[in-house]
Order: C-alpha cells, then sequence, then structure tokens
C-alpha cells in the first residue's frame, strides 16, 4: 500500500485559513497528510477565527498575567482593519478575553507575523528545517477592478505589492539552500490584464531564474462544486532544480485543467444545500433578520439590479419567469450566485433573498411598512455563515467562529467581530475546493516523486 504523502506548508496571508481547510479535507480523504508548519497574517480578527475555525478556539494564555499577554503581542504589528497598522495602545486595550484570543491564535498557528517581518533563516528555524508548499494570496486592492488599481510594482509601497516581499524570502531561503518544492498564488483576474501583465511577468521570469516550473490557471469556482461565480488565478510553481530556460516576455499562457474532484469527496453543494432559509429555526430566523438593510432608494434599486437568489412567492414579472421549484412553495431564480466580497450592501453584490411571503415577512411586518427613517427592506442579503458556507467552509466552522465572538463582543459597547468584519473574512478568502483540486494535483506530484 502507498504511503500517504506529507507536506509541511508555510500559509502566507492566511486569512481565515481556506488553505488549511482544503488540506484538512484532503486528510480527512487520505489523499494527503500535511503540516501547517507556519502563518503569516496581522490582521487581528482574522487570526481569531483561524483560531476558531481551526483550533476550536482553543485558549492557551488563560494562566497568563497581563503583563506576559502584552509583552508577547508587541512583538508582533497587528491590523485593525487588514489595511493598516494598528497602533501598540489599541492593541493593548483590547480586553482580557480578547487578549487572550489573540495570543493563543498566535501560538497555534505558529504565527510569523507582518510578511513584512519574516526572514527566510526565521521560517527555517521556526519550522524545524524549512517546507515543502508556501501558499501566497497577497492583498489584490491595488489589482482589484473596485480598487485603485495601482497595481504591483516591485518597490511601490501598494499593499499587491507585498508580492514581492515573497521574492525576498524565496531568495533568503534559496542561500540557505532550503527552497520550497512548490509555490501557489491566488488572486484576482485582473493581475494577468493589460495594465498588470508585465509585473506578473516579472515575477513569472524570477521564478524561472530560480528553477521554478510554473503554469498559471484561471479557475471558476462554479466548475468546482461550489454555487458562486468566483474567477481566480492561481498559478502552481514546482521546483526542477535548474534554472528554467524559457523566458516569458510577452503573453501569460492560462490553463484550466484542473480536475474537479469535489463530488468524490462529497463537497459539492448547490446553492438551495447553502441558503439558511428555515425561518422556524431560531439561528436562521435571527441571522437573517440581522441581514435585513433599512429601506432607503438606493437600497431598492439594489433589490431589482442585483440576482435574485430565492423568493417565497412566484411573481407574475419577467424578472421571475425562471424561477425553479425545489421546495414546496419556496423558488430559487440562479444556480449560482455572484462572486462574494468584503460588503454585502453595495452594488452589485452576491444576490439578495425576498422575503414576501415568508414567515419572517409576516413576524416583522410592521418594520417592512412603518413610515418612519428605521423602515425595514422587504428582502435581505446573504448572512455572514452564508457567505462562509459559499467559500466551502462548514456550519460547524462558522460556529466556532459565533463562539469567539460572542466571547469578544462580551461586557463592550464595540462590537469587534461583527458581520461588516465576518463579511470582510469570507470575502478575502479563497474558495476551498478550487484548493482542494490543486492540493490533489500536489499529491499526485509527490506521489510520482515516491
Amino acid at each position: 500500500m502507498k504511503k500517504t504523502p506529507k507536506i509541511k506548508v508555510f500559509e502566507t496571508f492566511a486569512g481565515i485559513g481556506s488553505q488549511h481547510k482544503a488540506l484538512q479535507i484532503l486528510k480527512e480523504n487520505k489523499y494527503l497528510d500535511y503540516e501547517i508548519s507556519a502563518t503569516s497574517e496581522w490582521d487581528m480578527w482574522a487570526n481569531i477565527s483561524y483560531n476558531a475555525i481551526h483550533h476550536h478556539n482553543k485558549n492557551i494564555a488563560s494562566n497568563l498575567s497581563d503583563q506576559e499577554i502584552n509583552d508577547f503581542l508587541l512583538k508582533f504589528h497587528h491590523s485593525n482593519d487588514s489595511k493598516e497598522l494598528a497602533k501598540p495602545e489599541f492593541v493593548l486595550k483590547q480586553t482580557r478575553q480578547v487578549r487572550e484570543m489573540l495570543y493563543s491564535s498566535i501560538i497555534n498557528a505558529n504565527n510569523l507575523g507582518s510578511i513584512l517581518n519574516i526572514t527566510g533563516k526565521q521560517l527555517v528555524e521556526q519550522t524545524k528545517g524549512g517546507v515543502d508548499l508556501i501558499t501566497y494570496s497577497f492583498p489584490c486592492q491595488d489589482l482589484s477592478m473596485a480598487g485603485k488599481n495601482k497595481g504591483m510594482k516591485k518597490g511601490d509601497e501598494t499593499r499587491s505589492g507585498l508580492l514581492w516581499q515573497i521574492e525576498r524570502i524565496i531568495n533568503e531561503l534559496d542561500k540557505l539552500n532550503k527552497l520550497p518544492r512548490y509555490l501557489l498564488l491566488e488572486n484576482v483576474m485582473n493581475m494577468i490584464q493589460s495594465q498588470h501583465k508585465e509585473q506578473y511577468l516579472e515575477w513569472m521570469n524570477f521564478l524561472n531564474q530560480k528553477g521554478y516550473e510554473t503554469k498559471t490557471y484561471n479557475l471558476n469556482a462554479a466548475d468546482f462544486g461550489i454555487p458562486q461565480k468566483r474567477k481566480r488565478i492561481f498559478a502552481l510553481s514546482v521546483f526542477k532544480g535548474e534554472s528554467q530556460k524559457t523566458k516569458i516576455d510577452s503573453e501569460v499562457i492560462v490553463f484550466n485543467d484542473i480536475k474537479d474532484i469535489s463530488k468524490n469527496l462529497a463537497i459539492d453543494k448547490k446553492i438551495e444545500d447553502l441558503l439558511k432559509v428555515d425561518y422556524q429555526n431560531k439561528t436562521q430566523y435571527q441571522e437573517a433578520k440581522d441581514s435585513i438593510p433599512n429601506r432607503t432608494p438606493s437600497r431598492e434599486k439594489m433589490y431589482f439590479k442585483n440576482d435574485l437568489l430565492h423568493s417565497f412567492e412566484k411573481e407574475q414579472s419577467e424578472r421571475f419567469k425562471n424561477f425553479q421549484k425545489y421546495k414546496s412553495n419556496q423558488y430559487i431564480t440562479e444556480k449560482n450566485i455572484r462572486t462574494i466580497t468584503t460588503k454585502q450592501d453595495r452594488h452589485p453584490n452576491s444576490g439578495v433573498i425576498n422575503l414576501k411571503g415568508s414567515k419572517l415577512a409576516r413576524e416583522e411586518e410592521n418594520l417592512f411598512y412603518q413610515n418612519d427613517k428605521k423602515q425595514k427592506a422587504n428582502y435581505r442579503f446573504l448572512t455572514p455563515r452564508e457567505t462562509f458556507l459559499f467559500m466551502g467552509f462548514s456550519d460547524e466552522d462558522f460556529d466556532q467562529v459565533l463562539k469567539a465572538k460572542k466571547i469578544i463582543n462580551k461586557n463592550t459597547q464595540h462590537k469587534k467581530l461583527n458581520n461588516i468584519v465576518l463579511y470582510r473574512q469570507s470575502g478575502n478568502s479563497i474558495a476551498v475546493n478550487i484548493l482542494v483540486a490543486i492540493f490533489n494535483e500536489i499529491t499526485k506530484k509527490e506521489n510520482r516523486h515516491d
């Protein structure tokens, strides 16, 4: 019987750990074994959610003094919004519970901190000899069409320019003769379009010089058992041991020949599997209620301009002609939601759910039709739970995050882990099922190597 390959992973720009989740799914199905040897993430709340999902809120700081916790936290750079550096006093003024959870999240994930401060030597020492795979889903803000489109030029102080910190670490690992066998990049489609293509080609040629053979993929979550129209660029680099002779200087060759194995692993979902519309259920009722926006002219337009994902009514307008019945008196209009972004209260968003005819609408009717400024809309956005599910996480994963949320928000007027933050975390994540398929390709290469 062939031995299951084991790979050591450095998960940079880790977020809530979609790579970790994908590897765990493969391990549970005996495709491979893995060890998250180290991570890098500075977002405080993403780190706490990571600890909730992957370490079930394991708290190892409860017996430490405030001074011990504070001294440890001040060794790292932290961010409150994933964009800007938080001041030390902001971190230290957090409640004891938050500081305990943040401390625990860093230790449990072997989080080495901000990518700016990590060296190749440190990585080798902290992982007891180095890693086999580095994943790097660096920030997309300066590449995204929704962002400022500044790009990822080397030397520029942009968030997308953090890509070149990976170059620095690879160069340092090379000098130590500790280059990993695999590298995996993920980012938005715009990265390889005309305005940023030269920068991407520069990156590809750097990898060539280091001995990596890289294949660029354009993959859509909807093709991997996740009902979300989410196209992203992935680049899998395999170390060949010597400089690749082919210089890429004009066009990016893009592939999509990664095999979907979501059905084999029973992780393929349909949209009706993930929407939470049983409003007899107290949890689903409350989460849906919390996702109803106020009725304003701009939000009324938002309702008509965005895809309708679900309705309890079969209306006779053009917009509702293609309803597909999946339960008694419940209808779905789309096979896939739009891309989940860091906000739902926007246009375009991932889609909306009509509440007319539902238990929620009947019991909250006064909220829909009262004549005051706090009047509620008759539809809702996706809930944070639903956005996590549409990224490939489970109900159990989200319930662990809710446990962290309850602890963090207790006894404080300032709700730190709120819906806004949870939307940001899911919107910044990666479709887990695509990662499962890509890591399966690594498994195949490892088996051939053995």
